[in-house]
């Protein structure tokens, strides 16, 4: 019985152990599931990670229950005739009618329509003839100078520039079908280094304007910044941005951190508050406030709680966008706050949350970084809720990288580092222009005229 009863502890222990090498094992491979299953729309993970099988995109958007399309009483758009068209054809009816009778024309009764066309650009070529004066007393011998643009025996206008200029940075078309675009739509046979000219030229000429942009996200009092990777001599750069609803900069550099953004220059002088993704660099500059991009934070979210099971993260996300929604329907009342009772209670609910969220070595590594980082960085976080003026994520920047990134997709990366620099200032040009309601086109015109600035900051009249 001794001998039973010893072996009995022993099979005991060994169930013990094993259960415990089964226990562990199952976290581990839910774990491991977990990540595998992590993309960019439930992590911070870049979209280029997900692959062919990222699946349909998930979102963070409460449904509003309407129907797509125009909702009841929104007034359609509907083209209008042009008062006054280029050219009027008259049509006449039939001169003999079926019966035999004769027809006769009605000129004041008509039923008009309108067909709109484009006529493809004329291309012209204005020849300049220096002419020579001789001074009749001295005999010295005087040349007319050539007007600017002028600067070879046969050059390219400003149209043609801006046109370059448009089609490679704000289009992103690449070098070769922008030549192609030329020579199909205008008969004109433009190399490729012509069109990079065109670029170095809009690059010093912009250098005004950027200064302007970076002086007026400086004044700022919000301003959201973002960066993402970018490749450029076949290396790995970093694209920074730095916006408003009304001014945009891009800057090109080796490094991703506080050393590329003391060399751009706008965070060490920016006093306002700073909404970025919790890149820890961006907390080096004390001397402005900082404002959480929620919908990161909603992305981990969705993670812990779809492919972990985390339950207070779903109690954390529901909390979050409850606050947003109470947020927009004060915005509605032309309200600028909430009350104080109604912050406290949304704050020690936050609180409340946090406390039941696992932080020990033992908990998944995602929940305990970002149970941490939420209690850490709570002022952050809620800053939405104490100022309207924060937004609730940093979505205005990472649309303003969108676009620059697509760039790289089309074309593979730069090939030069003053390439890419030349696009950013460029990009940074266009991307103000149409947030302040400006021609694109005309204002690339105005770089090549020189008026850069004054275009995107009119001289105040008085």
């Amino acid at each position: 019985m001794e001998e039973l009863q010893a072996l009995i502890a022993v099979l005991k222990e060994e169930n013990r152990i094993l259960r415990s090498v089964v226990a562990s094992l199952t976290a581990e491979i839910k774990e491991l599931k977990a990540k595998l299953n992590k993309t960019s729309k439930n992590s911070n993970k870049p979209p280029s990670s997900d692959g062919p099988k990222k699946g349909a995109p998930k979102n963070s958007r409460v449904p509003s229950g309407k129907p797509s399309g125009g909702q009841p009483g929104h007034k359609g758009v509907t083209k209008e005739l042009n008062p006054a068209p280029d050219a009027v054809v008259e049509l006449k009816p039939i001169t003999v009618c079926e019966c035999g009778g004769e027809v006769t024309d009605q000129t004041d009764v008509f039923t008009v329509r309108q067909v709109t066309d484009v006529q493809l650009p004329k291309v012209i070529t204005i020849e300049y003839r220096a002419n020579e004066g001789v001074c009749e007393k001295c005999g010295k011998i005087h040349k007319a100078s050539f007007p600017k643009g002028a600067d070879s025996t046969v050059s390219y206008g400003e149209n043609v520039q801006s046109i370059a200029a448009y089609l490679t940075n704000y289009q992103l078309l690449p070098l070769k079908r922008t030549t192609e675009l030329f020579k199909d739509l205008l008969g004109l046979k433009i190399s490729q280094g012509t069109i990079v000219s065109a670029g170095k030229e809009a690059y010093d000429n912009l250098a005004e304007a950027e200064a302007c942009i970076k002086e007026e996200l400086i004044e700022s009092d919000v301003v959201g910044f973002d960066e993402s990777g970018m490749r450029v001599e076949g290396k790995n750069y970093w694209l920074h941005s730095a916006g408003t609803e009304s001014a945009t900069l891009y800057a090109i550099h080796k490094k991703r951190g506080y050393e590329a953004m003391d060399a751009i220059g706008i965070l060490p002088n920016f006093m306002g508050t700073a909404i970025h993704d919790h890149w820890k660099s961006y907390y080096h500059y004390d001397q402005c406030a900082h404002g959480e991009c929620n919908a990161h934070v909603l992305r981990t979210l969705q993670y812990l709680y779809e492919d972990l099971g985390i339950e207070w993260a779903l109690e954390m996300a529901c909390l979050l966008l409850r606050i947003k929604k109470h947020i927009d329907l004060s915005k509605l009342f032309d309200a600028d706050s909430l009350e104080q009772e109604d912050i406290e209670k949304y704050e020690e609910a936050y609180r409340k949350i946090l406390n039941g969220a696992d932080r020990s070595k033992e908990a998944p590594d995602d929940e305990r970084r970002l149970a941490n980082r939420l209690l850490k960085y709570e002022q952050e976080t809620l800053l939405f809720m104490i100022d309207f003026d924060v937004p609730f994520t940093n979505n205005l920047s990472e649309r303003d990288i969108r676009m620059p990134k697509g760039k790289q997709k089309i074309s593979g990366g730069f090939r030069t580092e003053e390439g890419a620099m030349t696009f950013a200032r460029i990009r940074s040009y266009i991307s103000t222009a149409k947030k302040k309601g400006k021609s694109v086109f005309d204002g690339l015109v105005a770089v090549f005229k020189g008026g850069a600035k004054e275009f995107l900051y009119p001289p105040n009249p008085s």
